[in-house]
Order: structure tokens, then C-alpha cells, then sequence
């Protein structure tokens, strides 16, 4: 047996005095969740609410519209860009309807796994969630959630 006092009254070292908490050391109280409506961010989406229901945590539910996405040209020169958000708002409160979880809704344009980790950076999220790629191009150039799982400062649950 290794030496150390039994004296409850002592703190363990390495755990933090009385009130302070880490980030994700004693549930979540956010969660960032990729969704673009596609199969596999479904999936990523009903996890989390089971697991934001279960931590009494909210969601951060982000819609990411890529740099490169088809465009529609106004003879103007202006690009014009379908609004997929919009469209995505009512599946959102299908999917969420009944989760008993508070949830919002952010769309923004970028790269989307830098966005989804700025976003968790912003509001202190403790985990980022996402679903599996499942386009065999991903493999050439790879997917968001390998992106996220290589550089993400936090947690990231990659659902299949």
C-alpha cells in the first residue's frame, strides 16, 4: 500500500478545493451538436438530447453552411444562398419535440469543424457532438468529425 492519509478531511490531490469545477468533470451543461439534417447528424442530434436530458444540460444545436456550397448567382454578381436554416428550424422542433431539453438553434457560414469548435470555445460548451461521415470522399479528404476529433479542445462524440 502506498503511503497517504485515510483522513476524509484532507483533499485528494488533484481534486480541486471545494466549489471549483472543470469543465465537464461533473456533467455537461451544454452540448454543441452538428446538424444538417442528413441520417447520421440525426443521430448525432437524438443522442444528445438523451444525454442533455439525463445531465439536465441544454443544446447548442449548429447548422454550418460550407465556403464551398452550390450558390445561386444573382445576375447581379451577388451570391445568393438558399436558405437551408430556415428549412432545417422546423425538422429541429420535430426531432426536439418531447426531449424536455432547452435547445437553440445557431446557422453560420464557414469551415465546419472550426466553426462547431469555436462555437463550444464561445459558450464553454463540454462537449461538441457529431455524427459519422458516411461519403466514401471523406476518406480523401476527411470528414468534420475526424477534423474535430484531431484539433478539438474538448470532447467530441462522434455518433455513428
Amino acid at each position: 500500500m502506498s503511503g497517504g492519509s485515510t483522513d476524509p478531511r484532507e483533499p485528494l490531490l488533484g481534486r480541486n478545493p471545494a466549489g471549483e469545477f472543470e469543465i465537464g468533470k461533473d456533467g455537461a451543461g451544454l452540448l454543441v451538436v452538428g446538424f444538417d439534417g442528413s441520417a447520421p447528424s440525426r443521430n448525432a442530434l437524438a443522442y444528445a438530447a438523451g444525454l442533455a436530458r439525463r445531465d439536465g444540460a441544454a443544446l447548442l444545436v449548429v447548422f454550418v453552411e460550407s465556403l464551398n456550397s452550390a450558390t445561386l448567382w444573382f445576375f447581379a454578381g451577388a451570391p445568393v444562398v438558399p436558405d437551408a436554416a430556415a428549412d432545417l428550424t422546423e425538422d429541429l422542433r420535430d426531432e426536439l419535440k418531447g426531449a424536455g431539453v432547452p435547445w437553440r438553434f445557431v446557422s453560420v457560414r464557414g469551415d465546419t469543424a472550426r466553426e462547431l469548435e469555436m462555437l463550444a470555445e464561445r459558450y464553454m460548451a463540454d462537449a461538441i457532438v457529431v455524427g459519422r461521415s458516411r461519403s466514401p470522399w471523406h476518406a480523401l479528404g476527411g470528414s468534420v468529425a475526424v477534423g474535430l476529433a484531431k484539433h478539438a479542445r474538448r470532447t467530441v462524440l462522434i455518433v455513428p
